[in-house]
């Protein structure tokens, strides 16, 4: 029961920031969605995965009767990613967007693939790993800069 209560709370946000969102400016000759197009898109998929897992719950018996603890969230790996994601917010002011992903990306990974596997992996993988995750990262920058044509933090660099 609490972790409906947890993503009912979720859900309640993600209106409250829909909602606000509408408030936003638009250029007349913006055809693009405005500043608030993705945004908009993030929250509705939010609200949808929330509502998808509260369905997984109430069907599951089992799942239903398990105890949720708010402060598991904050142990183990669950910790690590939350640190990270809250350190990529901030690397991404900082760094731009280009660098803070290929640092966030490289180091969630390994981090994570430490805590499953109980070791980094080979010199090999592990190389091949950065390069596609560069690769990755670039990916996305080109797509949201080049194809999308959004504007993504530069940072202290220019990048």
């Amino acid at each position: 029961m609490g972790e409906i209560i947890f993503l009912v709370f979720f859900i309640v946000l993600c209106l409250l920031g829909f909602g606000e969102s509408t408030t936003w400016k638009v250029l007349e000759n913006d055809t693009s969605g405005g500043p608030a197009f993705w945004p908009r898109i993030i929250m509705a998929a939010l609200i949808l995965c929330c509502v998808i897992r509260i369905i997984m719950i109430l069907r599951d018996k089992e799942e239903f009767r398990k105890k949720f603890v708010f402060l598991d969230l904050f142990y183990g790996h669950r910790g690590v990613f939350l640190l990270a994601l809250v350190l990529y917010a901030v690397g991404i002011a900082v760094l731009g967007f280009l660098i803070a992903t290929i640092l966030f990306l490289n180091i969630i990974v390994s981090v994570m693939y430490y805590f499953a596997r109980g070791t980094l992996g080979k010199p090999v993988f592990i190389a091949v790993r950065t390069v596609c995750l560069c690769a990755a990262a670039f990916g996305v920058y080109y797509f949201f800069d080049s194809i999308l044509r959004i504007m993504v933090p530069t940072g202290i660099f220019g990048i």
